[in-house]
């Protein structure tokens, strides 16, 4: 099968992606350190920005709506996406850089994986803890007893909605947000699909937004595993205790088999 050259956002190939699998690694590519810096920045714009939203909104009641909030989400993405994009890919996202390299392997290595999944997964660790010293005071006024309510700002509680069923249904839910982020992603940056390089990162920041749009009544819309882990570890290790971690494997699990079902249908439509 032709090499499709996916492994990374458009503007990535200019200088060929350090993460590739190829022996050949230009001198002036990013190293992976400097990859997984940009990993974190990003992932640490998008959550904070994000989770920042829901906790003004819930906190603070800044907010009259949830697409307010999926306005945050939207914007977090694409600066992070942005910032991200020309050094390593802006995966921004385990479950993207598992897709990346189960179906890409020639585009991304899987030696860069455990990398981008640690980078991850700190810059979400640090997006909640600068969310906790901003709000910390509000946090207490709102919820004293630090109760998943308010946990809920940081990580995905599909316990705390009346449209989930259970686990399995919540698994279900992120399993195809997941997917059907992913897809956008593996489609918009296939070259067979000759989408204009500066549409890619709106185009993922939206579906992002519209997934959380869809989920965030629901599971939370995590669709994302450091997204939803980092910030909880925040919380675990705070005041809310061992209860934060209820649920977690649900929103680790399920994105990540849902971003390689992703995957998979988007190259199978452009392998056609």
């Amino acid at each position: 099968m032709t090499k499709q050259g996916y492994g990374s956002l458009p503007g990535v190939d200019d200088v060929e992606n350090p993460a590739s699998g190829s022996d050949q690694v230009p001198s002036d590519a990013p190293s992976i350190y400097r990859q997984m810096k940009a990993e974190m920045y990003g992932t640490c714009i998008l959550v904070m920005i994000g989770c920042g939203g829901l906790c003004a909104g819930t906190y603070l009641n800044a907010f009259d709506g949830l697409w307010q909030e999926c306005a945050l989400w939207i914007l977090g993405a694409f600066l992070g996406i942005s910032l991200a994009a020309p050094i390593s890919g802006a995966h921004l996202n385990p479950a993207v850089t598992l897709a990346m390299a189960f179906w890409r392997p020639d585009d991304f290595s899987w030696s860069s994986v455990i990398p981008y999944w640690i980078a991850q997964l700190v810059g979400a660790i640090f997006a909640g803890i600068t969310n906790l010293i901003i709000y910390y005071k509000a946090i207490e006024n709102y919820d004293p007893d630090y109760t998943l309510k308010s946990a809920s700002c940081f990580g995905d509680y599909y316990s705390l909605s009346e449209g989930v069923s259970g686990t399995t249904h919540a698994f279900f839910l992120e399993f195809i947000g997941t997917g059907f982020l992913t897809f956008v992603i593996f489609a918009v940056t296939n070259k067979k699909n000759n989408i204009p390089e500066g549409r890619v990162a709106p185009l993922i920041a939206i579906t992002i937004g519209l997934m959380i749009a869809l989920l965030g009544n629901l599971t939370g819309g995590g669709i994302n595993p450091a997204r939803d882990l980092g910030p909880r570890l925040v919380t675990r290790f705070y005041k809310w205790g061992p209860e934060s971690m209820t649920g977690a494997w649900v929103y680790i699990v399920a994105p990540l088999l849902g971003g390689i079902g992703g995957g998979f249908e988007a190259d199978w439509l452009f392998s056609m």
